[in-house]
């Protein structure tokens, strides 16, 4: 007789969309293939463990196999009601035993170990769904060879659009729409089908969780969601809380939580869906929290931690301005050098759309010069985009004689005198899709430079890119058509950013303050002590001034060493510190010797000696500042 039962178990199995990985794996344990007999199925909330283990039980009960499934939110964790749930599978045959919702019940652990499962028939398969990792000792004394971890991570694209159009989704803008914002978690894909985007955010969001938030813990999670790492200086810092490490323990112990070097960052699907319910539910609370985590990060990246400037642009919300220069997306793809075997597959794309001479001039820097280069890897190892970036101080000597960044070169350092700027020759999405490739390009090429903090940015903006023009027109970047170039197959336009007197830096953290519908604080001047420092390396500019350091140039280069001199102290005793004022004390205080015969005396690589004279300059420059300040 047909059921109700029946038919939803119908259903569910039509719905049911890709794993093929993990039921090959299943199969393989419910035909006595494998020797695994206890599945550990982990993952965080919405990504299929409920869904998958369903599918696992039809397939176990078309081979005979008895189910007992114990819900971890209907059972008291106490070893007698588990002993009782599974009293009848010591009698029988074949049998699966599922616990969903382990993770509510893992008090259960030791009992389950030690006296439950060790009695059971070696017929029986065991499979635990949690949130959580399992504990080690599931893996110790002889268990490892019985018990198996099996990760669920979200859909492949593929596999996602097929169930976005499962569930009843047949335009494929918004099948596509879908697949992005769910980064491949069914439950958030389900219920955009089925609800909208938008009006099922809270929903989401109390599912995704659980029940692993408590009150007390809100403003750590909404500190979380908004930034892209944190940490206990963080939390003490925006929440003034009396026991930041006490918030910074609890979200690192969340299951939607995962830990990165510095710090802990949330599952991107729960910051997503966390700041989604934030901004619609407290827009003035998120945006306070946001200004406080922008200042935090500045604070610290002007003090040094220059690769904070990653962080600060994750809080930036208009999709324009992080479509040319963003980092969110390192779990999709990654900066990486370029191999040999990357070369050709770039040269050979290129040649195919005609670019065959433009690649001839471009692979030099990346065979002879690759700390100029880096290209977007993606998690298959394949090449999704390369940029190719120098600036006034690290360019080598092919970048000056370079039809593109000769010009450009030349204008920085005679029309700007500067030499903080960074000039992206390219940032070329190979993908097609001219979007999250290209941001974590520009991120890349800043960091290539070493230039810690630029004032300005040389952009190769292409007409035939709607969404780069309308990135350089966002920033404020000026046209300048004498730098445009148009040779070797491809036309590029030089557009020129001024960040400001506070640099990238203070744009990302002025930009934030105008997102959230607050005032900037206010620019400072642009640093004299920089331009001091070029006289240094520059001693002709001293004929023209400052009067204020002498009357004749020779005077003025001596009390300008003075000055550097008092300075040199802001350095401390620390290898690195000192390290640092070696180089700052090569690079101003002796002849001028070239920046590569520096670097070669130092024993350090030519990108890492620059990275380490910028950030040093910084620190030097803030102090010289200090001290002109108090004489003049």
């Amino acid at each position: 007789m047909a059921t109700i039962g029946a038919r939803v178990n119908s259903r569910d199995r039509e719905m049911f969309v890709g794993r093929q990985t993990e039921l090959e794996l299943f199969d393989g344990i419910l035909d006595g293939a494998s020797p695994f007999r206890v599945l550990h199925v982990t993952g965080p909330g919405g990504i299929g463990k409920s869904t998958l283990i369903r599918e696992f039980v039809r397939r176990g009960a078309a081979r005979g196999f008895t189910t007992v499934w114990v819900d971890g939110r209907d059972m008291p964790p106490f070893p007698a009601e588990v002993d009782a749930a599974l009293a009848e599978v010591k009698s029988s045959g074949a049998a699966l035993v599922v616990f969903d919702s382990y993770e509510l019940i893992s008090s259960l652990d030791m009992h389950l170990r030690d006296r439950v499962i060790p009695e059971l028939p070696e017929t029986t398969v065991v499979v635990l769904a949690s949130r959580y990792t399992p504990a080690r000792l599931w893996f110790d004394d002889g268990w490892d060879t019985v018990s198996l971890r099996l990760p669920l991570d979200g859909l492949d694209p593929v596999d996602a659009r097929t169930l976005a159009r499962v569930h009843g989704v047949g335009d494929e803008s918004r099948v596509d729409a879908l697949v992005d914002a769910s980064h491949g978690s069914p439950l958030a894909l389900v219920i955009g089908a089925e609800g909208g985007p938008g009006s099922s955010v809270s929903d989401l969001v109390d599912r995704l969780l659980g029940d692993e938030v408590d009150a007390g813990h809100l403003r750590a999670l909404s500190v979380a969601a908004l930034a892209r790492c944190t940490t206990p200086e963080l939390l003490a810092d925006v929440l003034d809380s009396e026991d930041p490490q006490d918030d910074f323990k609890w979200l690192a112990g969340r299951s939607f939580s995962e830990m990165l070097t510095d710090g802990v960052t949330l599952h991107v699907l729960v910051g997503d869906a966390v700041r989604a319910k934030l901004r619609e539910r407290d827009p003035i609370g998120e945006g306070d929290l946001r200004r406080r985590i922008a200042d935090h990060l500045h604070a610290r990246a002007i003090a040094g931690r220059y690769g904070l400037s990653t962080d600060l642009q994750h809080l930036v919300v208009d999709r324009t301005i992080k479509w040319g220069f963003s980092a969110d997306i390192g779990n999709r793809y990654r900066i990486d050098s370029a191999h040999p075997a990357d070369i050709e597959s770039i040269g050979a794309v290129l040649a195919s759309v005609g670019l065959e001479e433009w690649w001839a001039v471009t692979r030099t820097f990346f065979e002879d010069h690759p700390e100029c280069s880096g290209v977007a890897r993606g998690p298959d190892g394949a090449v999704g985009g390369y940029f190719v970036a120098v600036s006034p101080t690290s360019a080598p000597p092919i970048a000056d004689a370079d039809p593109l960044l000769g010009p450009w070169l030349r204008h920085a350092r005679e029309v700007l005198r500067t030499e903080r700027a960074v000039l992206w020759r390219e940032a070329v999405d190979l993908t097609g899709e001219m979007g999250e490739v290209t941001s974590l390009l520009g991120a890349g090429g800043l960091i290539a430079t070493g230039v810690a903090n630029p004032r300005y940015g040389y952009l190769p903006i292409s007409p035939a890119i709607p969404a780069a023009g309308a990135f350089s027109e966002r920033l404020g970047a000026e046209h300048v058509p004498a730098l445009d170039f148009d040779a070797l197959g491809i036309r590029l336009e030089c557009h020129i950013v001024d960040f400001g007197p506070g640099g990238l830096l203070g744009m990302q953290r002025d930009w934030i303050y105008r997102e959230t519908g607050a005032a900037a604080p206010s620019e400072t001047e642009d640093p004299e002590p920089e331009r001091l420092l070029r006289l240094l390396r520059e001693p002709s500019g001293l004929v023209d001034g400052p009067s204020w350091l002498g009357e004749m140039p020779s005077e003025r280069a001596a009390n300008l060493r003075a000055l550097v001199e008092r300075a040199l102290p802001v350095f401390g005793d620390s290898r690195d510190d000192q390290l640092a004022r070696s180089i700052v004390e090569a690079a101003y205080l002796r002849d001028a010797a070239p920046h590569e015969s520096i670097a070669r005396s130092l024993h350090l690589s030519r990108s890492a000696y620059f990275r380490r004279l910028h950030a040093a300059n910084e620190r030097l420059c803030t102090e010289l500042a200090v001290i002109i300040q108090r004489e003049r």
